[in-house]
């Protein structure tokens, strides 16, 4: 009897130490930050006092702080440095043999679609492969205007509706070639709205006289000469260092006699 006596006895103390270091390590396991650190001195007593009364949203509060500072820092050393950066380096490096073609040779169907060999990408496919970098916009841009001059008119005007630079000068001259290729048409219309927002874009001495008078041409045609006249007058006075202010003010003046420039134009052509 006593011989089970200290068994079961042993069994208890056994069963009571066992729940005495379970409970130090749950305590242990939920030791919070406040116990662990001395938060009231580093906090201040009624900051402190604010964290025991909210510990929970406090905790996330952290965590969530946390999580994004190492979000931003992820994306700047990660994403900037080691992907988005080398890819726009990437980028640029593919367009210069199809720019050399387009620009220095005229070659527009290869600057287009590429040298037959594949010995470099035309600026169509640099278009797609590096969309949204910046090698892919300057690409698209090129590809437009290789369009325009290669004759292919509607493919321009396609490509360039596609195009959104807030460059002062290549987002205007955009407007200005999506109206050459709608002039080239034969909408005319067409044209001298998108000469309208090339030279209501941005203000500047280089191509706002320039579209302005190509909105003039426009009006010409469809013989509202008034309007022209007013046009070819804002180049002379607002613009009189441009290279087209003298131009502007002989066509004023000729419009002026009734002898409207276009159709001096069109009946030299015939």
């Amino acid at each position: 009897m006593a011989e089970e006596k200290d068994t079961s006895t042993q069994k208890e103390n056994s069963a009571v130490k066992n729940n005495d270091e379970n409970q130090v390590v749950e305590d242990q396991s939920n030791t919070s930050i406040a116990d662990r650190f001395d938060l009231e001195q580093i906090l201040g007593e009624k900051t402190y006092e604010f964290y025991l009364a909210n510990k929970k949203p406090v905790n996330a509060f952290v965590v969530a702080l946390l999580l994004l500072l190492i979000g931003i820092v992820g994306y700047k050393y990660i994403y900037v440095n080691k992907i988005l950066i080398p890819k726009q380096t990437e980028s640029l490096e593919a367009i210069w043999r199809a720019e050399n073609k387009a620009f220095d040779e005229q070659s527009w169907n290869e600057a287009i679609n590429g040298d037959s060999l594949g010995l470099f990408d035309g600026f169509k496919k640099v278009s797609e492969d590096f969309e949204g970098y910046q090698g892919g916009d300057i690409a698209l841009y090129n590809l437009g205007i290789s369009y325009l001059n290669n004759k292919e008119y509607q493919e321009a005007i396609t490509t360039l509706e596609k195009v959104n630079f807030d460059d002062e000068l290549l987002g205007t001259v955009t407007y200005g070639a999506i109206g050459d290729a709608f002039l080239q048409l034969g909408s005319v219309n067409d044209a001298l709205d998108y000469y309208k927002k090339a030279y209501n874009r941005r203000d500047n001495e280089l191509t706002t006289p320039i579209y302005l008078m190509k909105a003039a041409l426009c009006l010409e045609i469809i013989e509202d000469y008034d309007m022209a006249i007013k046009l070819y007058r804002d180049v002379v006075q607002k613009y009189p260092q441009s290279s087209v202010a003298n131009n502007a003010e002989k066509y004023m003046e000729s419009l002026k006699l009734g002898k409207p420039v276009y159709q001096f134009q069109k009946e030299n052509a015939e």
